[in-house]
């Protein structure tokens, strides 16, 4: 880990190579300064005279991310004796984990379920998650579940070993839907670890400890570089490295990067570094949720709405560069973890409305870092009686779905309600922006705060008022289908014929239960209401060791992926994330494999 002679004429800035013979580019990737998409294109295969001849940084194990996943696995190769360095493209560690709600999903009859006289183990976590009956289990990867299984008794213990701390034992629940059998979910005790505030959420519980723990355990971070490439030697087949470009994260208006307040055991840089790994390189770059065009290969209804306020965004981005990366050099896209569930279980219902970052409210809060990346924490849509004074229309002012329900049909509608140039030859089905409608008695019934930041974020475009609804509709901007405005005249007869099913008590049209309250009295307000992606089911091919594999089914050595960078377990909260960066590390130290 000794750093050797730097190469002279590094690039100091991100930098994605084109591929050789026509760049396959993937659009809507968010580059970590800001939130405009950028293009990002496939890197180029590596020939033998591309791998450096001298190395930069150099240990046995390098893992690329430095959220749950990245940590866990750089931990628990530490503690088997190895060195590790982790790649991290943000200025803090934690990932989307850090931003998330710290729930942990983990069986096998560890120590937490033997003392809630539950009965389980790792067959039955298997069983449980091939179960072909399951929604949420049946497209699972058998082999790839079995892995994770088998690592999730020693992954609790290793996170209670490394600081973690839980809730009270008697809050252990069910975890997903009909799946579990038995339960495994418990949600992280975030008390302590609130300061400094990156993010509000129980995640930070989850993440901060791991981090101290790896620091203190000798684990070197190289911060605020992303990963643009990975090497692999032509002649062995193997993974031998990666390249990472300086990637600053500077707030708008400021000239100063961002600086977490861990810094132990950082490598300090600010040019695109080659990091050489002896036994393995990790991939744990967190998905593709934020990088539409590739997402659409799991989700063709997918576009770049949903991926413009993705749960855990703008903390840290699910750009696919670990795919992307991984494919460059032979490793072949998984198919489908859960395909009824790549939106259901990835997709959200905006909880917070009149802002970008719809995932939930008051995820990010104005002390945060990064608060002037955020502007607003938005409306809660799901405080008591919330919804009950709205509507939810799409880019054409139209209602499309009942909207006091968070089912995956409502989801399913919103990504695909809008018909644009319904009479060309050239019709097209998209889902565009999903507007809530309300009024001024909505606002005071709620006690809603619609002047400005930090509740709405009116200037960049994510909430709108008009003293008619007309006015409302031409103020409108449809972002991404800006050539769409909204017609006047559809939000007008889209409002009273609500109107009129408030007055009768029955919804006609999508039987909305109980519709309670007229949109009539102005101002009237639309407030961005999207939906938010969170996971990331699909990913890079894998086997049971956590082994990515290329198109014939063919170990690449020295390449492992894990979390949601890979494909094979569709399941929400942090187990498979856990449990697959365990076991990952635990393969490449003590089997070699």
């Amino acid at each position: 880990m000794t750093p050797t002679e730097k190469p002279q004429n590094k690039l100091t800035r991100r930098q994605f190579v084109t591929a050789a013979g026509g760049a396959v580019a993937v659009a809507g990737a968010t580059t970590l300064a800001g939130c405009a998409p950028v293009t990002v294109a496939m890197p180029a295969p590596v020939a033998a005279a591309d791998i450096p001849k001298a190395w930069d940084y150099e240990a046995d194990i390098v893992v690329l991310g430095g959220g749950i996943c990245g940590l866990v696995a750089a931990i628990r190769a530490r503690d088997l004796g190895a060195s590790v360095i982790v790649v991290e493209a943000n200025y803090a560690c934690g990932g989307h984990a850090l931003t998330s709600g710290g729930h942990v999903h983990l069986g096998g009859g560890h120590s937490l379920q033997q003392r809630m006289g539950v009965e389980d183990s790792p067959n039955r976590y298997y069983l449980d998650h091939t179960n072909p009956q399951a929604r949420d289990a049946r497209y699972n990867i058998r082999e790839v579940v079995r892995g994770a299984a088998d690592a999730h008794a020693e992954s609790f213990e290793f996170l209670l070993e490394n600081g973690w701390v839980h809730l009270d034992d008697s809050t252990l629940r069910g975890g997903n839907g009909a799946t579990d059998s038995v339960p495994r979910t418990i949600t992280t005790d975030p008390t302590g670890w609130t300061e400094p505030a990156v993010s509000s959420t129980a995640g930070m519980g989850l993440t901060r400890p791991l981090e101290v723990s790896a620091r203190n355990k000798g684990v070197q971070f190289i911060m605020n570089h992303h990963m643009d490439k990975i090497y692999r030697d032509d002649q062995s087949g193997k993974v031998v490295g990666i390249q990472a470009s300086y990637t600053p994260r500077i707030p708008p208006g400021s000239d100063t990067p961002l600086v977490d307040v861990y810094t132990d055991g950082n490598i300090e840089s600010t040019e695109t570094v080659e990091v050489k790994a002896t036994k393995a390189v990790i991939i744990a770059t967190g998905g593709s949720s934020s990088n539409w065009k590739f997402h659409q290969i799991f989700d063709p209804r997918y576009g770049p709405e949903h991926a413009h306020g993705v749960g855990g965004d703008p903390f840290s981005f699910q750009d696919a560069s670990g795919e992307l990366a991984a494919m460059a050099i032979g490793a072949s896209l998984g198919a489908t973890a859960n395909q009824t569930a790549e939106a259901g279980a990835g997709l959200s219902k905006a909880r917070a409305i009149g802002n970008q970052y719809g995932y939930r409210p008051n995820t990010f809060k104005p002390e945060s870092p990064i608060w002037s990346f955020v502007r607003a924490y938005g409306l809660d849509s799901t405080a008591r009686g919330a919804e009950a004074g709205l509507i939810y229309v799409n880019m054409l002012g139209q209602r499309f779905f009942q909207e006091d329900t968070r089912s995956y049909d409502f989801l399913a509608a919103a990504m695909g309600s809008a018909i644009l140039d319904a009479d060309t030859p050239n019709v097209r089905r998209v889902g565009g922006p999903i507007w809530a409608i309300f009024d001024a008695d909505q606002v005071e019934r709620a006690g809603w705060n619609v002047s400005g930041p930090p509740d709405v974020d009116i200037e960049n475009g994510y909430f709108f008022s008009g003293d008619t609804l007309a006015e409302l509709a031409e103020n409108i901007v449809n972002k991404f289908y800006e050539d769409y405005p909204m017609p006047a005249a559809v939000l007008e007869e889209t409002v009273a014929r609500y109107n009129s099913f408030v007055d009768s008590g029955v919804d006609e049209d999508f039987g909305r239960e109980n519709p309670q309250y007229k949109i009539q009295t102005p101002p009237f307000y639309a407030a961005w209401a999207t939906p938010a992606a969170h996971d990331t089911l699909s990913g890079i091919w894998i086997n049971g060791k956590f082994q990515v594999l290329d198109i014939q089914g063919e170990v690449i050595p020295g390449l492992y992926a894990v979390g949601e960078s890979a494909t094979g377990q569709g399941m929400h909260g942090h187990g498979k994330n856990i449990s697959s960066a365990y076991a990952a590390a635990t393969n490449i130290v003590e089997t070699g494999e």
